[in-house]
C-alpha cells in the first residue's frame, strides 16, 4: 500500500480522552538519519519530554516521488528482500524522561553503487482510557524522519535556472550528483540588494531529478531582468546571477 506524504514533519491525530490530563511529547535526536558507504547500522535516541508514560512505535517507508508528490510505502521483507532496513525495537514503551536508543540498519550492508532514501516515522500509540461522560482532546504526535544511505561515490552538483511558469516564475534546480540534496531557503535579489522572492523549504532533490518551483515576486520584472540567487541547504549557493528574460 502506497500512501502520499504532506509536507509536514509532525502531524496530530484527535482522540477522546479523560479530562483533564496533558498531551503526550516527545523527542528524537538526531533529526536526519545517514548511513555512510559501507556503514551498516545507525540510530537514534528518543526521549520522553512529557508528565505521561508513552507506547510509541517506529516505522521505515521507502521513499519516492510521483508527479512532484511525495509517496511513502511501508517496507517489510516481503516486499524489499535483503533492502529491507531493520528497526529495533520497533515498539517501545517509555516512561516520564525515560529514553530509548532505537537502530536501524540492514543484514546485508555492501557498497551501493546508487543512494537509498526512506521516512521514519515515529508515532504515538493509543493508550487505554477510563470510561467518562466527558469528551476532550487527546493529541498522538507523529515524527517524520529522513533516513540516507550513502552510495560507494558521493557527488553533490546541483544546477540552477530560472523558467517561465503559467502564472509567472519558477526556480529549477537539477541534481546532476549521486546524493539527495536539501533546500532549506533559497532567496532571489535584485542587483540593488531587494528581495524578489524567498522560497522556503526543507525541500529535497533526488539524485538524477529536476524539480522546479513556482516564485511569487514581490515586484514587477521587465521584459530582461536579473536576479542573484542564494541559497542555504547542503549545497550553499552564494550570489549566483541568474537570468529572467521573458520568451
Amino acid at each position: 500500500m502506497r500512501i502520499r506524504l504532506l509536507p509536514l514533519l509532525a502531524t496530530a491525530a484527535l482522540a477522546l480522552m479523560t479530562p483533564p490530563a496533558s498531551a503526550g511529547s516527545f523527542t528524537v535526536n538526531p533529526v536526519r538519519l545517514e548511513l555512510a558507504a559501507g556503514q551498516h547500522a545507525t540510530s537514534m535516541t528518543v526521549s520522553n519530554a512529557g508528565n505521561v508514560a508513552t507506547t510509541l512505535q517506529v516505522s521505515v517507508h521507502r521513499w519516492t516521488r510521483v508527479d512532484g508528490v511525495d509517496v511513502l510505502e511501508p517496507v517489510t521483507n516481503a516486499n524489499s528482500g535483503d533492502d529491507a532496513p531493520i528497526v529495533t525495537p520497533p515498539m517501545f514503551r517509555l516512561d516520564v524522561a525515560g529514553q530509548q536508543i532505537v537502530r536501524i540498519g540492514f543484514a546485508g550492508r555492501q557498497l551501493d553503487s546508487a543512494e537509498g532514501h526512506w521516512r521514519v516515522i515515529v508515532e504515538e500509540l493509543p493508550q487505554p482510557q477510563a470510561a467518562t461522560p466527558l469528551v476532550q482532546i487527546a493529541m498522538r504526535l507523529r515524527v517524520n524522519l529522513p533516513l540516507f544511505r550513502q552510495p560507494a561515490e558521493r557527488r553533490s552538483a546541483l544546477a540552477w535556472s530560472t523558467e517561465q511558469a503559467a502564472d509567472g516564475w519558477a526556480l529549477a534546480v537539477d541534481n546532476q550528483g549521486t546524493t539527495t540534496e536539501r533546500i532549506d531557503v533559497a532567496t532571489l535579489a535584485s542587483n540593488d540588494g531587494s528581495t524578489l522572492s524567498t522560497l522556503a523549504g526543507p525541500l529535497y532533490v533526488f539524485p538524477g531529478e529536476r524539480r522546479a518551483f513556482p516564485l511569487q515576486l514581490a515586484v514587477p520584472l521587465p521584459v530582461t531582468a536579473a536576479a542573484l540567487l542564494r541559497v542555504q541547504g547542503s549545497v550553499p549557493l552564494h550570489d549566483h546571477e541568474l537570468a529572467l528574460q521573458r520568451q
